[in-house]
């Protein structure tokens, strides 16, 4: 069992259950607005919780042994997360949000918009691969979170659709393109958590997305010549 906050029920009942997606660019990373002091401490908490993944996984990531870790008290680590889960899936937003930074300057081959994102994919799961208890942990959190990490999730779902239209090489996102992209961003992380469930290994997750990859921009080219 995890360790929880009493906190948790209040983030629970102060955080409303989201029916519509937030436009693409509404949200914030995480621990923005946060002062350097607060921001340094927020920071050395994710790293800790990931060191503490790295090594053992989900279960080795304890509210107390990442508190200890990162040099601070159990109440600061509570103060900044609710959950241990919140605190997970605020660092694989973190993740993702490089990730999407790198992409920006990065030279991706491919002559459709289908080929380079799925460039970029097979180019990201060894990466996973080379870190499977640390990714395990991350992607499990994104599965199990609560009421009180929506804004978390929200903009976990944000980043990834504007990673993937980087990836495709779409310099104007319309609503069609925000909604395709949207269905591939979707389709990852039900892909991932297959994944780390160990139900697909990464080529079948590879084949998975280049069938999704490949419909949802066939309809989308389809949609755009009818206009």
């Amino acid at each position: 069992m995890t360790e929880q906050s009493t906190t948790e029920t209040a983030g629970e009942e102060s955080a409303s259950t989201q029916t519509s997606r937030p436009a693409l660019g509404s949200t914030q990373s995480p621990g923005a607005g946060l002062r350097p002091a607060q921001r340094a401490r927020y920071m050395r908490i994710i790293a800790s919780a990931e060191e503490l993944a790295s090594e053992g996984g989900y279960d080795a990531v304890q509210m107390r042994a990442v508190a200890d870790r990162s040099g601070v008290a159990l109440g600061t680590v509570y103060r900044y997360f609710p959950s241990k889960n919140h605190l997970l899936v605020v660092a694989l937003v973190l993740e993702f949000e490089t990730a999407a930074e790198a992409v920006t300057t990065a030279e991706i081959p491919g002559d459709s918009a289908a080929e380079r994102l799925m460039g970029v994919l097979r180019g990201v799961m060894p990466r996973l691969s080379e870190n499977p208890l640390r990714y395990d942990a991350l992607i499990r959190a994104a599965m199990f979170a609560d009421a009180s990490s929506a804004p978390e999730l929200d903009r976990l779902g944000e980043v990834l659709t504007r990673l993937f239209a980087q990836a495709a090489g779409i310099d104007i996102v319309t609503e069609e393109v925000l909604n395709a992209v949207r269905i591939i961003a979707d389709v990852w992380m039900s892909a991932l958590v297959a994944w780390v469930a160990g139900r697909q290994s990464v080529e079948e997750v590879l084949a998975h997305m280049d069938t999704a990859v490949t419909l949802v921009f066939d309809r989308l080219n389809r949609l755009q010549r009818a206009s």
